[in-house]
Parts: structure tokens; sequence; C-alpha cells
């Protein structure tokens, strides 16, 4: 069966229930094998204005999207021989239009695929950060999202 019919079928299953929406902070879901990397990423987010959460694999990936509904994700490219690419494609079957942050140890030309093949799925990719990432330049990018999204909803609280 392929991630595809994996997603479909969860999707369906899931249909009657809805996901759950964080509405007094954006969420973001920060996807890395590495625990220790995960852990100083969802707490940059946290200090970004994010309520952060973990994933480890694309099962988990899978599940939390299924689940909640994200205002951003991270994304290590190199979480097993082809997980960070079917980490996008999950993204792109599952409409999943909130900003896509790759930050990656992989070598810069796998990272440059990982951005391409986002973008071409027509996921809102933002510019690839490589590990050892600037936590400061990461907290920024970050807090950006997370103020776009406070400025929205505050627009839609408004109207």
């Amino acid at each position: 069966m392929s991630l595809r019919e994996v997603v479909q079928r969860a999707a369906a299953a899931l249909a009657p229930f809805q996901r759950i929406r964080q509405d007094k902070e954006p969420q973001i879901l920060v996807i890395d094998n590495d625990e220790i990397h995960r852990s100083i990423i969802s707490k940059v987010a946290a200090r970004a204005g994010f309520l952060p959460v973990q994933a480890s694999d694309c099962g988990n990936v899978v599940r939390q999207t299924l689940l909640n509904e994200f205002d951003c994700a991270t994304l290590d490219m190199s979480l097993g021989e082809r997980e960070g690419a079917e980490v996008l494609l999950h993204f792109s079957i599952c409409k999943f239009h909130a900003p896509v942050q790759i930050l990656s140890g992989a070598d810069a030309d796998a990272t440059a695929r990982g951005y391409e093949l986002g973008r071409r799925l027509g996921l809102t990719m933002m510019e690839p950060l490589t590990k050892p990432v600037d936590l400061g330049v990461l907290r920024d990018q970050l807090g950006s999202v997370a103020q776009h999204w406070r400025d929205r909803r505050a627009h839609a609280t408004a109207a």
C-alpha cells in the first residue's frame, strides 16, 4: 500500500472527527529524528510564539496532521532514506498550507532537492537552513510566521 493510499484511508476514517485547532497560539510541527534537535527546535519555536508538537518520523507526521491543524512546520530532510521527501508528499496530499521550513544536516544538494520538491508539490516553502542552525535566525523566521498568524487572527476577529 502506498503512502498516498494510507493517508487517504486514514483521512476517510477520521473525517467524522474534527481536527484539534489551537486558537490561542499558532501550532508548529517540529519534525526531526534526533530527540535533542527536536527539543532545541521546539524551545526556539516556543520563544518565537508557537505551541510546538513533535514528530520523529513520517508515521508520526501522518498521525499528527490527521489529528491537528498546524500553522507551520520544520522538517529535517534526513529522517531516513526517503522520509523527508515522503513527508513533503504527505503534506501535498493532505493540503498542508502552512509554511514549511527545512532544517537539515544533509548535504546541500539533498536540501535543495527537498526545497524544490516542496515547491513543485505546491507547498509554501521557506528558505532552507542547514545544520548547525543559527538559532537567532530560526527564531526570527519563525517569529515572523507567528506574527503573521496573529495579525490575520486579529484582522478576522475585528471584521
